[in-house]
């Protein structure tokens, strides 16, 4: 008797894991529910990400961790893509530039001068 529950609670363990398992694999919901029609100042803005899918979207990640979605049709939408793309090349232009060597400018060695 004993032998048999300790079975039966051994199946339930493993089909508790099994199910669990395949519950996880729950594709990721929409993010975005509705879009915003107020202009986000660009200064406030960390990045952004593109929505493909049902509802096509721009979602705005703010310094402080937000995300606003808006239409990616909208003109102020496009103008902050913009300015934030340029924030982040010149960024990374700024990090991945070598520095430049100095020449010497000592004239002592050459006699034309």
């Amino acid at each position: 008797m004993r032998l048999l529950l300790l079975a039966l609670l051994g199946i339930c363990c493993l089909t508790a894991c099994t199910v669990e398992g395949v519950g996880s694999e729950v594709p990721e919901r929409s993010i975005c529910v509705s879009l915003t029609t107020q202009r986000l100042p660009v200064n406030r803005i960390r990045t952004y990400t593109i929505k493909e899918g049902s509802m096509k979207a721009v979602i705005f990640i703010t310094k402080r961790g937000l995300k606003v979605c808006a239409d990616p049709q909208a003109k102020w939408v496009k103008s902050a893509v913009k300015i934030v793309d340029n924030r982040s090349k010149t960024r990374s232009e700024l990090q991945t530039s070598p520095t430049r060597a100095q020449q010497p400018t000592s004239t002592a060695g050459n006699p034309s001068l």
